[in-house]
């Protein structure tokens, strides 16, 4: 199996279970202080794997698609599905000024995929960049934001190379990752500094295991079938396979909702 590699099919089961285990934390209450503590990080860690899959996953889809119209309309269905339940389990309240413009992951897929049909279908350069500029603004409220859309433009740009896209999305989790971690320790200090610093504060050791954690999807990726001899014979997938991640992501929220709201 190993050697002829990982099947879309596979990819998108292991995408689904991490979600599970990355979301089903935030059914406890006071998540947040136990978002970097011990067994809750390993669940948050496995999560790591979603959104790079999925993100790659479109940009793939996106060329091998036979109609990118029906593709888009199917994209912004189930984010509009996943509109309330989603702000409801993870912002805990029902949309409202504070919070109406914290959009799902398929909102990101959604935005990314447009930028995607703009690159490449629309002829004229002024109104490709204004659509550009436009969903790059949208896409700044999506779930990880213009890092996800970094993703699937870099996975765009290198879809015929595996060496290229693994190095790619590298450099842009590599950023992210900067970003993030860069925030933890004081301005100036030596790498000496740090160690010392992590040795004293466990939870600055756990939240750059979780940080690490994001590069793990570029293995899976690496074994794609796609790069594999043969792999264009690979057969059409199922309807579970093609609509499973749509049906599956507003149907997991809206459960995991209900035991929060009447069980836990």
């Amino acid at each position: 199996m190993m050697r002829q590699g990982i099947s879309t099919t596979a990819l998108k089961i292991l995408a689904i279970v991490a979600m599970v285990c990355d979301h089903a934390p935030y059914l406890v209450q006071g998540w947040q202080e136990l978002y970097y503590v011990y067994p809750f990080v390993l669940l948050h860690s496995f999560g790591r794997l979603t959104a790079p899959i999925f993100f790659y996953l479109l940009a793939l889809g996106y060329r091998r698609t036979r109609n990118a119209n029906r593709y888009t309309i199917r994209l912004l269905i189930f984010a509009i599905i996943s509109y309330v339940p989603y702000i409801w389990y993870f912002k805990g309240a029902l949309p409202n000024q504070q919070n109406f413009m914290e959009l799902n992951i398929v909102f990101t897929m959604l935005v990314g995929l447009l930028i995607l049909r703009a690159v490449h279908e629309i002829k004229s350069i002024p109104l490709k960049a204004f659509c550009i500029v436009l969903c790059l603004l949208l896409g700044y409220w999506c779930d990880y934001g213009l890092y996800g859309i970094a993703i699937i433009l870099v996975c765009d740009v290198a879809r015929e190379s595996r060496k290229g896209t693994i190095v790619g999305m590298a450099a842009v989790i590599l950023v992210y990752s900067y970003v993030r971690f860069g925030n933890i320790f004081p301005s100036g200090a030596g790498p000496f500094e740090h160690i010392a610093q992590m040795s004293a504060n466990p939870g600055i050791s756990t939240y750059l295991f979780l940080l690490l954690c994001q590069f793990l999807p570029l293995l899976f990726i690496a074994l794609h079938r796609r790069w594999y001899e043969g792999a264009l014979t690979e057969k059409r997938p199922s309807f579970l396979a093609k609509w499973g991640f749509y049906i599956f992501y507003p149907a997991h929220i809206t459960v995991l909702l209900l035991m929060k709201l009447f069980i836990m």
